[in-house]
């Protein structure tokens, strides 16, 4: 397939020309084209996992709509956001050259889309509600008041909610550094989230009120009468009050917590990103490179009558060797397995790990078989990667091969002893059986023989020479000489090779005479890379994370492995990858927050505000650390990327929070009233706006169906980071407010 192309398009035009061949009688009689791998299957799993996350989220969001608005009109207006701003996502996708994938689709939140509506609406509500206590009696031109009154809303609402959603997006800004591997899996996510939010905005500050001034021309829109929500906004200003009076007690929580959330980091572990259940085993055996074909090809048959014991493999799949048009580099020594799986329901195993476990258990009664279990995707993205079948690679470079060969099977033996290491093996450099033959350069020199006569005399008697041509109309054909097969099959043959003596009538030397001929192993393979020899050790995980695998191994290989002058050893894989993101991200992501700063300033003109509400982004690392612990996942890219999007949410819903006590405090409430009010005020849409964003990817957080793996890690970040946020921010931001924003000369000055 051509670089850049669409998978999908190419192979459904592939598909539609093997069924004409088929179908024409174009191929000899009996025989037909049958695929045995099309990575459309694993599109169409994936597609549907997302599909059905995408509907379940978008449902737990109406439902969350109908239960705070109780007005199905409303909650249908801004739920219509929702479809128009997909559309809005796909069209710029296309304009922008954004392919749509399983992560970018997946890290869509439905709640993070549609709650800036939700606040619009919601300022309505309390705002025609307050109207209403006021004036009982509807005055004669209600309907252009009630228009008046959106047209208010939306205006003094616009600035917080192009703040906000510009916060969200900056906090992106990351993810669009990322470069390789990281950049093209997750810059797709940034694209296609900061489209949707674009979208979101225009659609909420257009589209939304046009809709609500033909609902407000024929009725009013008031806020429901909540009897709960009343009982919780009662209890929230108790609790206010309680944390006022206990600020010691209230940063003792946040610290130990916050704390207690870090020390998980070494029980989570980190990787570049989960594993992607393809629904297939891709096993590859390496042989000794001298094994006879018909070996091989026994060994197969035995691996295949293990593997075919498994109700869990559906068909098998097997090759040996190499084509013959030389396409692969591989010998008769490489055996290579697809077995295709059936549906995870019908398995006797929990996981795909303990049935692979379970397999490799069986093949080690098959004696001295090396096994390398991985899937068909993924094999081919870690070969590209480093050059090696494995998760993790070590390589050493160096210029003698023996002490490279060395060193590796020491690497080997440590690894082997390290938890959770499988599939553990050196790529074999010897091996190989060789005959050498030594001239004797006193002796050639003696009977004026050179080595370029020797050189010519093995080509054509082992590889052939071309001695004349004839023509086939006008084709050119070359006619090549050289020994029959059963005279260049043994040493004997090699010794008996004669050769003439230059000035000498019809004398022959034999080859035996004149050279030295030895059987040896050498080497089967010289892999060079960065200018010098290398000697790889891959290593399969299971059970453990990268991070602190490979941690542990370089210690121990630091400790254990002595290297000469001039030898060196380098670790990659999906590791390197993973480091190399995480340090990109340890430079950027302050950057970002510092952006973020410089919005709220200028938002708010206090450095004090802006400096409380970005404070409520670390203590995402709560909810979203226990999260991963609780789930059993580990500190991934894809977990990385939530963690950015959720500090973004926290601080949307402080500017929400905060815009409001200060709109208390221009009114010329009272300092602490205005905080307690302000605070209370907002209960209801930051809950509504944290449901949202939380339950919109709930389900993709709670999934398990293939495909979800890349995906879990951010949805359950998003949902633990929103819950730990939104508690802090209720609670603690007002009390950080009371406390270090209060003026000091004055206690009802209007600006903070």
């Amino acid at each position: 397939m051509i670089k850049g192309s669409d998978p999908s398009k190419i192979i459904q035009t592939l598909k539609t020309r093997v069924d004409e061949l088929n179908s024409q009688s174009k191929l000899p009689p009996g025989v037909q084209i049958h695929p045995i791998y099309e990575r459309t299957q694993l599109v169409s799993h994936t597609v549907a996992t997302v599909g059905e996350n995408l509907l379940m989220g978008a449902l737990l969001v109406v439902a969350v709509l109908i239960v705070f608005l109780r007005d199905w009109r409303t909650s249908l207006i801004v739920a219509s956001i929702i479809p128009l701003t997909l559309l809005f996502t796909f069209i710029m996708m296309n304009a922008r050259g954004v392919s749509a994938n399983l992560i970018s689709l997946g890290a869509v939140d439905f709640g993070i889309i549609i709650d800036s509506a939700v606040v619009l609406v919601e300022a309505l509500m309390v705002r025609m509600l307050l109207q209403h206590e006021r004036t009982p009696e509807s005055p004669p031109d209600a309907a252009k008041w009630r228009i008046s009154a959106l047209r208010q809303t939306a205006i003094s609402l616009s600035k917080p909610i192009l703040f906000s959603k510009a916060i969200i997006i900056l906090a992106f800004v990351p993810i669009f550094t990322f470069q390789r591997v990281e950049g093209k899996i997750f810059s797709p996510v940034a694209f296609t989230l900061s489209f949707a939010l674009i979208g979101a905005i225009i659609l909420t500050l257009t589209l939304v009120p046009a809709l609500l001034s033909y609902l407000l021309q024929r009725g009013t829109v008031s806020e429901p009468h909540l009897a709960w929500m009343e009982r919780l906004q009662a209890g929230y200003r108790k609790l206010l009050d309680w944390a006022d009076i206990r600020p010691r007690i209230m940063a003792g929580i946040t610290v130990g917590s916050l704390a207690g959330a870090l020390m998980l980091l070494p029980v989570i572990g980190t990787e570049f990103l989960p594993k992607l259940d393809e629904g297939n085993i891709w096993l590859t055996i390496a042989l000794p490179p001298s094994i006879h074909l018909e070996q091989s090809k026994e060994i197969e048959r035995a691996v295949r009558a293990k593997l075919v014991t498994y109700p869990e493999v559906k068909t098998i799949v097997a090759q040996v060797g190499r084509p013959d048009d030389g396409t692969d580099p591989k010998g008769a020594n490489n055996l290579e397995i697809l077995a295709d799986l059936n549906p995870r329901s019908s398995w006797r195993f929990s996981s795909k790990e303990k049935l692979v476990a379970d397999m490799s258990q069986s093949l080690k009664a098959i004696p001295g078989l090396p096994t390398n279990f991985s899937q068909v995707i993924q094999d081919n993205v870690e070969e590209s990667l480093s050059g090696v079948k494995g998760e993790i690679a070590i390589k050493v470079f160096g210029p003698s091969l023996e002490i490279l060969e060395d060193k590796a099977e020491q690497i080997v033996s440590l690894l082997n002893h390290i938890r959770g290491a499988v599939d553990v093996a050196a790529i074999k450099v010897g091996g190989q059986t060789e005959v050498t033959v030594t001239p004797d350069r006193q002796k050639l020199a003696r009977y004026g023989i050179s080595i370029a006569e020797i050189n010519n005399l093995f080509q054509m008697a082992f590889g052939g020479s071309a001695v004349t041509g004839f023509y086939e109309g006008e084709r050119l054909f070359n006619v090549n000489v050289r020994l029959a097969p059963d005279y260049r099959h043994t040493i004997t043959d090699i010794a008996n090779l004669q050769i003439a003596i230059p000035g000498s009538n019809g004398a022959f030397l034999t080859l035996g005479e004149l050279a030295r001929i030895d059987v040896r192993q050498g080497a089967s393979r010289i892999a060079r890379e960065a200018g010098g020899r290398a000697v790889s050790v891959k290593a399969n995980l299971m059970g453990r994370d990268q991070g602190s695998f490979v941690s542990e191994a370089q210690k121990k290989v630091a400790e254990h492995i002595h290297l000469p002058p001039g030898y060196r050893i380098t670790w990659g894989g999906q590791f390197e990858n993973q480091q190399r993101a995480m340090k990109r991200l340890m430079i950027i992501v302050p950057a970002s927050l510092l952006g973020i700063f410089v919005l709220l300033f200028w938002a708010f003109k206090s450095l004090r505000s802006a400096f409380i509400i970005l404070m409520i982004a670390p203590l995402t690392l709560i909810g979203g650390l226990s999260g991963l612990a609780l789930s059993g996942l580990h500190l991934s890219i894809s977990a990385a990327v939530g963690f950015i999007a959720v500090s973004g949410i926290a601080v949307q819903n402080g500017v929400i929070m905060v815009e409001e006590i200060v709109g208390l405090l221009h009114k010329g409430q009272s300092f602490a009233e205005a905080v307690r009010e302000g605070a209370v005020l907002r209960l209801r849409p930051i809950l509504m706006t944290a449901l949202m964003a939380g339950l919109g990817l709930l389900p993709a957080a709670l999934s398990h169906g293939i495909g979800s793996e890349t995906q879990r890690p951010f949805a359950v970040v998003i949902v633990g980071g929103i819950i730990s946020a939104t508690f802090f921010t209720l609670v603690l931001l007002p009390l950080m407010f009371n406390r270090l924003a209060r003026p000091k000369h004055t206690k009802t000055q209007g600006n903070p």
